[in-house]
């Protein structure tokens, strides 16, 4: 390669260079709101709490902090939507090593204590790129090209949050589609209501399949929940897991059966044998509470996390039922 050519091939790698760097500076300026990094900004600089509040957008959704606040005690709500339990224990160990005090309540829904989830950065899963505190390779149990990739995607932006950057790609995508078939999509705090009934098993036969696979496990509690638990005991934190209020038309289909009965008094169980907690509310709100098939509204996380203080505080495990909703309520 002659002097010229090699110029003019080092120039080129310089302007590419240049345009990378700007590129991820801008796409770390455009994620300057992303929920994950929020929430792990907020990790860093919370401190003493009553109660740190645990789980995915039911959670983000179900907790009104400002009834914890009218009746004096402060909470955190770590809850983020399109998570799951393995992002779960991550949060609650960045939580305990920045110094987060307070119990941590874990709100969920289904088996989500019993399967673990598939290994993932898509959406908001990506917080474990935020986490200063966590060995996530070491956590997830990533090994080999897996814990290489991990490590590139954590320290180069345009890969943290290319799913991100696709999801608002899709978002302005479904805009123009509904506009173009001049039709108006239902849509809360997170996203399109009619997209949430896939959290949902979909069939009733192949939920109590689901349960009974659990059952037949040595113990109903997966690793990643495990690893929250040691993550507590370690620090000495107490934990409740608390099943999250349901629509009827959910319990209705799912939880009236004797295997789940079964289910909830093993897990209360095991749970118990570890040090922790569980408080059942699935009944703990009406119909009318909900903004779609599973999310609380916002009057209804107010209505819901007046009942639930309460509970955290008494001694006694619920197993099975939760307690009478209030019928006397009016209907929103």
């Amino acid at each position: 390669m002659d002097v010229r050519n090699r110029q003019l091939l080092i120039r080129f790698a310089i302007v590419v260079a240049a345009g990378l760097v700007v590129l991820n500076v801008g796409i770390t300026f455009i994620e300057r709101n992303n929920p994950a990094r929020i929430l792990a900004a907020r990790l860093q600089k919370a401190s003493n709490n009553d109660y740190l509040f645990l789980g995915n957008s039911l959670i983000a959704a179900g907790i009104d902090t400002d009834v914890c606040t009218k009746q004096r005690l402060k909470c955190m709500n770590a809850g983020i939507g399109s998570t799951q339990s393995s992002e779960h224990a991550a949060i609650a160990q960045e939580a305990i090593a920045s110094g987060v005090r307070g119990k941590l309540i874990y709100g969920f829904m289904d088996l989500t204590l019993s399967e673990s989830p598939e290994l993932g950065w898509k959406g908001n899963r990506a917080i474990a790129f935020q986490l200063k505190h966590v060995n996530i390779p070491e956590s997830y149990g990533l090994k080999g090209l897996s814990r290489y990739e991990f490590i590139l995607r954590q320290n180069v932006p345009l890969l943290t949050y290319q799913d991100s950057l696709w999801a608002k790609v899709e978002r302005v995508r479904r805009v123009l589609s509904d506009k173009s078939l001049k039709r108006k999509s239902v849509t809360n705090t997170f996203g399109r209501a009619d997209d949430f009934s896939a959290l949902e098993d979909g069939s009733a036969e192949r939920f109590a399949a689901r349960v009974r696979k659990a059952m037949a496990k040595t113990s109903l509690l997966c690793p990643e929940v495990r690893r929250l638990l040691n993550t507590a005991a370690k620090d000495g934190r107490e934990v409740v897991f608390v099943v999250m209020p349901m629509p009827a038309k959910h319990r209705n289909a799912y939880y009236r059966t004797s295997d789940w009965q079964a289910y909830l008094d093993r897990l209360a169980t095991e749970l118990d044998a570890l040090g922790a907690r569980l408080v059942n509310m699935d009944e703990m709100a009406l119909d009318s509470d909900f903004s779609d098939a599973v999310h609380l509204s916002p009057s209804g996380a107010t209505a819901f996390t007046e009942f639930l203080l309460p509970e955290l505080v008494r001694a006694r495990v619920r197993r099975t039922h939760g307690y009478p909703i209030d019928k006397n309520r009016s209907k929103s």
